[in-house]
């Protein structure tokens, strides 16, 4: 998943022809199965249409399958993507491999989370056996890894990017309450666009207290509990992979069945009926006497319901669709002040070309930068004199010669060779 909430099961049926099954997209504006060398920019938007199917509205769990153009043979790609072509746009692809001796292909993996993305072969952290509707807007996805006395958790939420999205099992013992006595993960990202996911314990209907004696009580991190739990002996959870994209905040995790912490964390019983807990709400950030994100309140989002984990359900039917897709920050200029132009990594860019570094302004990833006609704003450029910066009329941001098309520069250049620069736009111009 690059984009628009692009998910599915790709099987090459012959060599004209594949079939795609569990397959989930936002609809797009003239969007083509195409055929690329490489995964790379470069080689994507150099690629070519594969089949005459146009993709061009929502899709929703469907199988179908589609037809090659006659002159398009599979030794032809080498990456087989879902490309809308007026934005040259990469709404997600897979690598093809050794086609001739047997069907291999596999979309690519993301960037780690901490070093390791804990994912085997060829699976992808969006793609699980099992998922259930929780609320409107909230989902849950899980694969039960049984053998290895685990199960591999997906929280997806059309939620505000400071909302935290939380999920567990209630206390086996208690028949009301079932909050309380819970043992739930809590995910979300933080100030900087990470992901995080901890495990917490709740011993009341409360933010997270610590009291004068220094126990803590409310809804706090196992570890808040054990004042000597220095390397995290009682957070049994493992983020796997985490990402926003299309207002969509997902969080993948990893948690015991049967935990070596029977304190604060709850067996879970693979085969059998239990009640699940879960809740959605504001993130209070970390501060000097609670270094953890915290959830605020329910919000009046939360809820439980019984689930066996061991019986296959798939009720999700098609991709979340959030209403506020971008989450873009609004930089406005200031003559007064220079705008401090910097690179950093692309946690929810949402324009093509997708790429993994971007331009960040202020401290802002890639926001909208609102001018006053007839005011001089000033940049100060510190993103590195490897970094091309301008203003230019081709959508994707320059190098439209590569693409054999032309461009506009009205501002900077693809070689930036001064640290300042200004831009004097004139109120008689549009």
């Amino acid at each position: 998943m690059v984009q628009h909430q692009l998910r599915g099961v790709l099987s090459v049926i012959d060599d004209c022809s594949f079939r795609i099954t569990q397959f989930d997209m936002l609809s797009g504006s003239d969007v083509h199965w195409w055929g690329a060398d490489g995964d790379d920019f470069q080689n994507l938007t150099k690629g070519f249409v594969v089949s005459d199917q146009i993709l061009n509205q929502t899709y929703k769990n469907d199988s179908f399958l589609v037809n090659m153009r006659k002159n398009i043979t599979w030794d032809k790609i080498k990456v087989l993507a879902v490309w809308d072509t007026p934005t040259a746009s990469d709404f997600g692809h897979v690598l093809l491999r050794n086609l001739s001796n047997g069907t291999e292909n596999s979309a690519p993996l993301p960037m780690p989370v901490n070093g390791s993305t804990s994912l085997m072969g060829n699976e992808q952290p969006t793609m699980f056996e099992n998922c259930k509707v929780l609320s409107d807007g909230f989902r849950i996805r899980w694969t039960l890894k049984e053998e290895e006395n685990r199960i591999d958790i997906g929280l997806e939420g059309a939620i505000g990017i400071q909302n935290y999205m939380a999920f567990g099992w209630a206390n086996p013992n208690v028949t009301a309450n079932f909050m309380v006595g819970g043992d739930v993960v809590i995910t979300g990202f933080k100030e900087d666009g990470m992901p995080f996911a901890d495990d917490f314990y709740i011993t009341k209907y409360s933010e997270c207290m610590i009291n004068q004696d220094g126990s803590v009580q409310g809804v706090c991190p196992d570890s808040m509990y054990e004042s000597s739990d220095l390397i995290g002996l009682v957070n049994n959870t493992k983020l796997v992979y985490g990402h926003r994209k299309d207002g969509v905040s997902f969080i993948r995790y990893k948690r015991l069945l049967r935990s070596v912490d029977k304190k604060y964390d709850v067996s879970v019983d693979p085969k059998g009926n239990m009640t699940v807990i879960w809740a959605l709400g504001f993130i209070r950030p970390p501060d000097s006497l609670r270094p953890f994100y915290l959830p605020q309140n329910h919000g009046g989002s939360f809820s439980y319901l019984t689930l066996n984990i061991s019986k296959h359900v798939n009720d999700c039917l098609g991709p979340l669709d959030a209403e506020n897709k971008e989450d873009q920050d609004l930089v406005i200029a200031d003559k007064k002040e220079p705008l401090v132009v910097v690179t950093g990594p692309a946690l929810h860019y949402p324009n093509p070309p997708n790429p993994s570094k971007v331009l960040y302004i202020n401290k802002k990833e890639a926001p909208v930068l609102r001018v006053e006609r007839g005011v001089p704003v000033k940049f100060s450029i510190q993103a590195g004199h490897d970094v091309a910066f301008y203003v230019t009329s081709d959508p994707l941001g320059g190098n439209a010669t590569l693409r054999n098309m032309s461009e506009t520069i009205y501002f900077g250049g693809p070689v930036v060779t001064k640290r300042c620069l200004n831009l004097n736009s004139h109120r008689n111009k549009s």
